[in-house]
């Protein structure tokens, strides 16, 4: 290693990134740039470091996000200065709702060329505003921050770590030569430890931000609200665990919030609603009720209501159906209990009335309500109709056309077991919630903090970049797909691996099942929102490691996901399944009236009492 005092630009550098390697990150995305030459040769020569190079910066913060997603730690961002900077932002964004830890560092002038006209020179101080749990506008290196630089390295982490995960941002002021005057520094030696890597967030020189936005109303000190939700579980008969996605700490910790939530609704003898990116669908360590169709149960008013539960325990971030969110609006339950150990208090559209600290594996119930008639009852006709909606789209899907609803049951049950499956948002997502009752081993995966369409196929790479042993797919509509075609070209330079059925239905197709489709002509509507894009995918066989091809049939489908995640070879393996949009809106409406048609019957609890096991079934 060389002196670091005989170049202190690469000494401060090489001394950041190897506490940043001391304290477990392991992962770099570096973009080309000038101005960033210091950082990318440094963690390029650190040997704890892999370095994935992507050459869209947008394609490349997406990439991380995956990265931070998949492993439940953060990934660091390296890019040069002005828009390249920028192009981060949606990927910061997403990583701030979503609570995936993430580090950006970004090059820029020294502070002498900025606002004089210097090209690629931007104002990038505070450039990705509250999104950031801590920010630092960094002095321009010199002898003395190569002492600092480890107390840089160890607040970022701890910002990005802490109670609150998220991205914090490091903009890093170079001035030129920006070449190294000696050997870079290849990270042999350890950085001397300051601070504790964890704790609440960070601390030191020009911290700009505590992460602190959206808390208000904290519990009081030494209060987690978890003897109030003992005390209002016991008392009440006809309750309701939801869970949204959950914090990204890793798919292993996410998995295990899903079980920890299914054990809490199964000790209540209540039912458990949850999607398929939520992992409750998934294999469970209690038997418990999961309500796999609320989709469609609950876009019944009359059913919503006679089954309006008296208290809701939410858990993980709001959910994506938003029948359920409708739901709990209209019935308005007595209790509303968030389980929030990040002490967010996301909830926007209905009130709560209680707040628990805890994560729900750290909830202790004690005994456990009394198993009452009432209670037994209201699990029962949770289970009954659930089971009788489950079959009636059953016998419409598994046997009818290959549209979005037989696409994304197909894709789930043909992917391997210990799969990770992305979905984009849009559809895709829904699809997946309204159609598919089980995931099996296959975890299912999807950027709902800000739930936009952007970097979908990045992040599904960084997934797959997170463990290339495992197989990783994506499920896409088509916009989705063009939003970031760049992303996907990166998969065989990096020598990764991932399946992805799209869904090409030339548009977008959720704007006609909004109100806005019955107020526009027909031409103005397609212009506007639909949006056809008249690209066949299929033209990019061949393109940047992309193999593409056009099925027709699910069995079609099926052989063609069970090749490409077996074989699983460098680049993307495109399958396209054209869909008509017009067949699958109506189908989509006919499912849901099928739904309706079978449980509409049985929707009043006296009828419903009949569903407790040994006094019959319901008509």
């Amino acid at each position: 290693m060389s002196d670091p005092a005989g170049d202190p630009v690469y000494g401060t550098v090489a001394a950041f990134v190897a506490r940043l390697a001391d304290l477990g990150v392991a992962d770099a995305v570096i973009s080309p740039g000038s101005r960033s030459t210091p950082l990318a040769l440094c963690f390029h020569a650190h040997r704890n470091f892999r370095c994935w190079v992507q050459l869209d910066e947008r394609s490349a913060g997406f990439f991380a996000l995956g990265l931070g997603r998949a492993i439940g730690g953060p990934a660091v961002l390296v890019c040069t200065s002005g828009t390249a900077a920028a192009n981060y932002l949606p990927a910061v964004i997403e990583a701030h709702h979503a609570g995936v830890p993430l580090v950006a560092c970004t090059a820029d002038r020294p502070p002498e060329l900025r606002g004089w006209g210097e090209p690629q020179t931007i104002d990038q101080v505070g450039l990705y505003g509250p999104a950031t749990r801590w920010e630092i506008d960094l002095p321009v290196s010199d002898r003395s921050t190569v002492a600092m630089a480890p107390q840089w390295a160890e607040a970022a982490v701890a910002g990005a770590t802490g109670t609150d995960p998220g991205p914090v941002h490091l903009n890093w002021p170079f001035r030129e030569p920006l070449e190294p005057s000696a050997t870079v520094p290849d990270g042999s030696g350890r950085s001397e430890s300051r601070l504790s890597p964890t704790g609440t967030g960070a601390t030191g020189t020009g911290a700009t931000g505590t992460g602190a936005e959206g808390r208000a109303g904290a519990a009081p000190d030494g209060s987690d609200g978890v003897a109030e939700l003992t005390e209002i579980v016991n008392a009440h008969d006809r309750g309701v665990v939801v869970v949204g996605p959950w914090p990204a700490g890793g798919l292993d910790s996410e998995r295990a919030w899903a079980r920890a939530a299914v054990d809490l609704a199964a000790e209540a003898g209540w039912p458990v609603i949850g999607e398929p990116i939520s992992h409750v669908r998934g294999p469970n360590r209690r038997e418990a009720c999961v309500v796999t169709t609320a989709d469609h149960l609950l876009s019944d008013d009359a059913f919503g209501t006679e089954m309006g539960p008296t208290v809701a325990v939410l858990a993980g971030r709001t959910p994506t159906t938003k029948p359920v969110r409708l739901w709990l609006e209209r019935t308005r339950p007595d209790h509303v209990m968030l389980i929030d150990p990040e002490n967010r208090w996301r909830r926007a559209s209905f009130r709560l009335t209680g707040h628990v600290r805890a994560a729900p594996d750290e909830l202790d119930l004690g005994p456990g309500p009394v198993p009452t008639p009432g209670r037994r009852r209201w699990l029962a006709a949770w289970k009954h109709l659930d089971a009788r909606a489950r079959l009636a789209l059953a016998c419409q899907i598994d046997d009818g056309p290959l549209l979005s609803a037989r696409v994304a049951r197909t894709v789930v049950s043909s992917l391997p077991a210990g799969s990770v499956l992305m979905t984009s948002n849009s559809m895709a997502v829904r699809d997946l919630d309204a159609f598919v009752t089980s995931t099996g081993a296959v975890t299912c995966v999807g950027n709902r903090g800000a739930s936009g369409i952007d970097g979908i196929p990045s992040t599904a790479l960084g997934l797959a970049a997170a463990d290339p042993t495992r197989p990783v797919a994506l499920y896409t509509g088509d916009l989705a797909l063009l939003h970031d075609l760049a992303g996907l070209t990166a998969a065989a330079r990096l020598g990764l691996h991932l399946t992805v059925v799209c869904v090409d239905n030339n548009g977008g197709e959720i704007f006609s099942l909004l109100p806005i489709a019955a107020h526009l002509e027909s031409t103005d509507f397609s212009t506007l929102f639909r949006t056809p894009h008249g690209v066949t995918f299929t033209d990019l066989n061949g393109f940047g490691g992309i193999r593409a091809c056009r099925v027709e049939s699910a069995t079609a489908l099926s052989s063609v996901i069970e090749t490409t995640t077996s074989a699983r070879v460098r680049g993307v393996d495109l399958i396209v399944v054209p869909i008509d949009p017009d067949a699958d809106v109506a189908q989509r409406r006919a499912l849901t009236a099928a739904v309706q048609a079978v449980t509409r019957a049985a929707t009043s609890l006296n009828r419903l009492d009949t569903a407790v096991p040994g006094s019959g079934s319901v008509p």
